[in-house]
């Protein structure tokens, strides 16, 4: 990168865990700009999917001050609900709550989603939650096909948000999460706030309720 004129190419690292005092040692003490902010999945997957107490949000961005130094700082840090590894974010709904109906799913889908948006951070959408993919949890579970899929344990899923399964072609622009997705995406673009601005902690209840916050 640097040979054609990118000194600053921006490189992020995964290292498995939500202890921010441990993430946050690679990009103050280390080369790496950023980690995957594993701290931010754990926190907003507890309050979507399992009716975690806001205050726990309040408390990971007040924690921010961890990974600033001279290049690097929170701000970077890449945010994600869901992966290969551990499971999509439509798992962890389903999961928490079998009885949960497809309109709570795809509410709690969009709030989730929402949250990794307007939050700071760089948010990271993994494939095919946009078309509602769920899985039966972590490694292997959670890599569907966006093509028509022949994995047995695959097209039996439920989806969220649509009746398709993975054996169907799922690359669908009209299915809500793709939408919502597509939203707050043109959103977070039109404002640079949202961005790259400050973010201001406003309010959070001590338990399930509400989280608000301003950039």
């Amino acid at each position: 990168a640097a040979a054609v004129g990118r000194p600053d190419f921006f490189i992020f690292g995964e290292v498995y865990s939500s202890n921010v005092s441990l993430l946050s040692h690679y990009p103050t003490q280390t080369g790496m700009s950023a980690v995957l902010d594993f701290g931010f999945q754990e926190r907003v997957r507890n309050y979507v999917a399992n009716g975690g107490a806001a205050t726990e949000l309040q408390a990971l961005f007040a924690n921010d001050d961890y990974y600033t130094d001279a290049d690097s700082n929170a701000y970077s840090l890449p945010t994600f609900l869901g992966n290969h590894d551990m499971g999509r974010i439509g798992y962890f709904l389903k999961n928490a709550d079998p009885e949960r109906s497809d309109a709570d799913l795809l509410a709690r889908s969009r709030l989730a989603h929402a949250l990794m948006a307007f939050s700071r951070g760089v948010p990271v959408v993994y494939y095919g939650d946009e078309q509602g993919f769920v899985g039966d949890g972590g490694d292997k579970d959670a890599r569907q096909d966006m093509f028509p899929s022949q994995v047995a344990t695959y097209n039996d899923d439920d989806l969220i948000g649509t009746d398709a399964t993975t054996a169907d072609d799922n690359f669908d622009p009209t299915h809500p999460l793709y939408a919502s997705i597509a939203d707050y995406t043109a959103l977070r673009d039109a404002h640079k706030a949202l961005r790259t601005g400050a973010q201001i902690e406003r309010y959070s209840s001590d338990q399930a309720g509400i989280y608000a916050f301003s950039r």
